[in-house]
Order: structure tokens, then sequence, then C-alpha cells
């Protein structure tokens, strides 16, 4: 199974399958552990596989190529005992200089030709982006929504649901509600890794402010919504993780600009685009807000892994099916630190916009 449905990984638009059983797809068909998956035979090695627009630069009688990445990147690179580092020299005959776990600095390919340094350097990002996909996320781009009005109805709707012991949902407690500051819409989640790539997404939350918020003001300016009914993510309503509220988007300004925003970070490569619209939501229950002892259990080797919490989503989706939780304008965006809390009990803020400042 693991070759019939491999991890899919994104890199520079292209689509490549990563197999944890490298030794039997090797013996299969001389592979690496990273092949692109695209409308060629799966064994093809032509240069198209490894045009990829990087600078190489004259080294010598070589060539040379160089980049940044997160120093926590490293180890995934260099492998336990500097395997996967001796690997990938080995496999595209080229030499790559690593600075040591712990150490910041840049990491040098050098190659005799560019189509080594090529391959050498998408091997590379296949590793990084199969790492940093197994990282915690770090941040988020959000719309705040934590205001007076929708604080009120969001808290009728949280006593509505907890209101009679008797009458609630299976695997419904207080614990998976939100928290009332801390309501607010996702456009991204992003895993920051060092303090360039947060610069780099508050840089990108200034351009987006210039070239995607500032335009849809002029054009349209306030940018109303309004939060009407609830539903879930998942198709068994029985069964459910995630429960929100839906948003009432007129003319889809909201939606054009949170799409904008999401293929820009995408663009510039600080988050994995999964899909090309933003899901115009507003958590209310959410099963991981549960963090408590009865969703951990051992697993075959004595270490403890998080089992999936559900809840029976039936009952409040029929009661709260035309809920207004109330309407508003977009006053800000924010690149918000997950985990964290403000004085105003919404997340930490590392930049934000306010939305018609100075437009």
């Amino acid at each position: 199974m693991d070759i019939l449905q491999p991890e899919l990984i994104w890199v520079d638009g292209r689509c490549y399958r990563v197999y944890e059983n490298v030794k039997r797809v090797q013996d299969a068909c001389n592979l690496s552990p990273y092949v692109e998956d695209d409308d060629q035979t799966a064994c093809n090695d032509s240069e198209e596989e490894y045009d990829s627009g990087i600078d190489i630069v004259p080294h010598g009688s070589r060539y040379k190529h160089t980049f940044s990445v997160a120093r926590v990147l490293f180890r995934s690179i260099i492998g336990a005992k500097g395997a996967v580092h001796k690997k990938l020299e080995a496999e595209t005959k080229t030499q790559i200089k690593i600075p040591k776990i712990g150490e910041d600095g840049d990491i040098v390919i050098i190659g005799s030709d560019h189509r080594a340094i090529k391959k050498a350097r998408t091997r590379i990002n296949l590793i990084i982006e199969t790492a940093r996909k197994r990282l915690p996320k770090t941040h988020f781009v959000s719309i705040p929504l934590n205001e007076g009005q929708i604080i009120m109805n969001f808290n009728m709707f949280k006593n509505d649901v907890l209101s009679d012991p008797a009458k609630i949902p299976k695997g419904v407690d207080e614990m998976i509600f939100q928290k009332p500051s801390k309501l607010h819409l996702t456009i991204g989640v992003l895993t920051l890794l060092d303090a360039a790539e947060i610069n780099k997404a508050v840089e990108a939350l200034d351009f987006c402010k210039k070239h995607i918020v500032k335009p849809a003001i002029e054009k349209y300016g306030e940018i109303p919504i309004r939060l009407k009914g609830t539903e879930i993510m998942n198709d068994d309503p029985s069964e459910a993780r995630v429960l929100y509220a839906e948003v009432e988007d007129q003319n889809e300004i909201l939606q054009n600009i949170a799409d904008e925003i999401l293929y820009h970070y995408d663009s510039i490569g600080l988050l994995e685009q999964r899909e090309k619209k933003v899901k115009l939501h507003v958590t209310l229950m959410k099963t991981s807000y549960k963090l408590s002892n009865e969703n951990l259990k051992k697993d075959g080797n004595g270490s403890p892994t998080k089992t999936k919490l559900t809840f029976d989503a039936r009952d409040i989706l029929e009661a709260h099916k035309d809920t207004i939780f109330g309407e508003t304008t977009v006053k800000q965006i924010h690149l918000s630190q997950r985990h964290t809390i403000s004085s105003n009990g919404y997340y930490q803020a590392t930049a934000k916009i306010n939305v018609h400042d100075g437009f």
C-alpha cells in the first residue's frame, strides 16, 4: 500500500511521490526515494526533470549554487551519521556543503555541470518539503472576529448546546468550544522556522496590503460579512471533529482577497497550497481543543499517540442551521502566532494590517 498510495509532495509546481519503502521501489525501477509524478515514465531521467530556475555561477573549473535553508532542517538533509548527505552526493555526483547542526549558514552545491547541481537541488528541496510537512505549524494569516455582537451570539449558541445536561450530544463538552476572544477566520497556515522566514512572511503581508487589500478597498469600500448557519468539515455529522459558522460574503469580495493572499504566500514558498480557494468559515467547536489524557493512548511501542476525538453534531446542525452569529466588516488582517494569547485574549500578532489605515 505504501507504493500504491505514497505521500505526495509539491515542489516548484511539480508533484513528487515519496516512498517510505525505499528498497522495494529502488529494486523495482532503480529509483531514488523521491520520484517525480508526471506524465513521463517513472524511471525517466530527462534534463527537463531538473530544469529549475536556480542561480548557478562558475567556481573554478566547476560550477556552484548557494541557497539558504532554516537550520532546523539541516538534520534531515544530513541524516543519521551523514547517510542522507553521502547518498545525495553519490547519486548526484556533486559536493554538497552543509553547516554543522546548530550553526547558521548557506548550503553550497558544487558540481561539474548545471544538470548535476539542479538534480541535487531538486532532491534537497524534496527532503526539505517532506521534513517541513512533519513540523508543527507556527503561524497563520487570520481575520479577527472577536467583536461584541459576535461574541455575545457565540456565547448564546454555546449556552444553548450545553443548557440541558441530559441532552448534551455525545462527545460534546465545554472544552471543545472555541474561546470567544479567539474567534477568527483563517486564510492560510504557515510553518516559519527562523527569523528570515518570519521576516519574509511579514513582508508578504505588507505586499498584500499594498497590492491586494488596498485596491479592493478603493474599489468597494468596506467589506461586509455575515456569519449565519452551521456546518461541519467531514461528511458524517454523528462523528464530527470541527463545527463552524458559515460566512456570507457579499459579491465574494472577501473571497477574492483571501484567495489572492493565499496565492501570494504560496508563490513565495511559505505555505503548501492544497486548495485554490480559501474556505471561509469561523470555527466554533473543534475536538483538538480538548487537551486531556482521555485522547492519549499507548501505541505498540509504548509511545503516546493522539487518537481522533469526535462528537455528534446532528442536533446542533439542525437547531442552528439558520442561527445568525453577527454582521461585521473586515477591519484587520493578522499574521498570528499559534498557541499564544495577547492582552485582549486574541492571538499575538507578528504583523497586522489595519484595513482602512492610509488608504
